[in-house]
């Protein structure tokens, strides 16, 4: 479908905003109605691939996807049993009841698997009565916590307090781990959608290695920049959220429930580290060592092979043909890199060769041109050391243009 002229947002450096948290049910809660049929808004542009989702189809929640939010927060404790599927959607009941010294409970879920550059979408309904904040959005944890040791990204596809139904948030803020916040947050500062977002509204997230871009509806709402240090290169969970937070929930409005239709993520870009959860495609012959080096992620560290012949190869799983420009990131020593390392990009067998010297320059990704490609594994990049200095391995990507 034809996407929207995007709205204009306010642009402000936002303070990050507490995440929500939830507890059995007291009385039963009445049955959410079923989301009506709309079609999704979907990645802009081409060349998206799907690659995971939950439609909500079926009965209960598919434990092999979601870990539910267990933490206490704020005015709620979050709770398993006040998550909930029928009429394919996902409802998070909310509920006046006693729990982990809480008052109100809530919940939520959050994906078992780890994702990161793609587009990522749901289609989601907040409640109706004061007190709730319900939110889409992107962390690692596994929600027993919002603040895991291992917390570096986090990404914001909306946050909506039911106290003002109509006014959302987008913001990326960035962590160094266990709550304690980095220099980074970007945000849209909460504004008026004109949409009552009590009703079904589609909201998306395209996120890049160099910005985010958030969408209502279709519409392109904000653009954040994505200019971290190379600690938040980290992969997220998905989480679909209400606790209860800011002034005490409208009890006369409960019990009550946040709606999810769906949650869909595509790819585009692919990128293969030498190390971590994009290690899949990597592979080495000789003899490589850790180096001191820092890597463009926190958690793929850069090793070196200084023999000559030492190889290492990254193959990405493209899973649509197209065309991408295809790089290679670049270390540097003064005095022990390879002034020769030989660059080889195979294309399914069209193969090309350049020289990299690692000795001079800045480091950073190189580009080794734009081609078209099948999907696959059928290409390749491969750095091979020349004996003359230690040749050092980071990471490839394929971008589509």
């Amino acid at each position: 479908m034809p996407r929207a002229t995007p709205l204009v947002a306010a642009v402000a450096v936002a303070a990050a905003l507490p995440l929500l948290a939830a507890a059995p049910p007291p009385a039963a809660s009445p049955a959410p109605a079923a989301p009506a049929a709309a079609e999704a808004a979907g990645p802009p542009g081409a060349g998206w691939t799907q690659v995971f989702g939950d439609e909500f189809a079926g009965t209960a929640v598919d434990t092999a996807k979601w870990n539910f939010r267990t933490d206490v927060k704020a005015n709620s404790a979050q709770r398993p049993q006040n998550v909930s599927q029928s009429g394919g959607a996902l409802h998070v009941a909310l509920r006046k009841e006693d729990h982990a010294g809480k008052q109100f409970t809530g919940g939520g879920v959050i994906s078992r698997k780890h994702l990161r550059y793609g587009y990522y979408e749901t289609r989601a309904r907040i409640n109706d009565g004061a007190g709730w904040h319900t939110a889409f959005w992107l962390q690692a944890g596994d929600g027993s916590t919002t603040f895991p040791a291992e917390q570096r990204t986090e990404i914001d596809g909306f946050e909506t307090d039911s106290v003002n139904p109509t006014r959302t948030s987008h913001n990326v803020h960035g962590w160094v781990g266990s709550g304690v916040h980095g220099p980074v947050t970007y945000g849209s500062g909460t504004y008026d959608t004109g949409l009552d977002l009590r009703q079904w509204h589609t909201y998306g997230i395209d996120w890049s290695e160099s910005g985010v871009r958030f969408y209502v509806d279709g519409s392109l709402t904000y653009t954040a920049p994505y200019t971290p240090g190379q600690w938040m290169h980290d992969y997220t969970a998905v989480w679909l959220t209400s606790i209860a937070t800011g002034s005490l929930p409208d009890a006369g409005k409960l019990p009550s429930a946040a709606s999810f239709d769906y949650v869909r993520y595509w790819q585009r870009d692919y990128y293969v580290d030498n190390d971590g959860a994009a290690a899949y495609g990597h592979s080495t012959t000789g003899t490589w060592q850790p180096s001191a080096l820092t890597g463009w992620t926190r958690d793929s560290p850069v090793s070196y092979g200084c023999a000559a012949g030492a190889e290492a190869t990254w193959r990405p799983r493209l899973r649509a043909a197209g065309t991408y420009e295809a790089f290679i990131r670049k270390s540097v020593s003064s005095t022990g890199g390879d002034p020769a390392a030989q660059v080889t990009l195979d294309n399914g067998g069209a193969v090309s060769t350049r020289t990299l010297d690692e000795r001079s320059g800045s480091p950073g990704w190189v580009s080794l041109g734009t081609q078209e490609y099948e999907a696959g594994t059928g290409a390749s990049v491969s750095l091979t050391a020349s004996g003359t200095g230690c040749a050092h391995a980071d990471a490839v990507k394929f971008v589509r243009r």
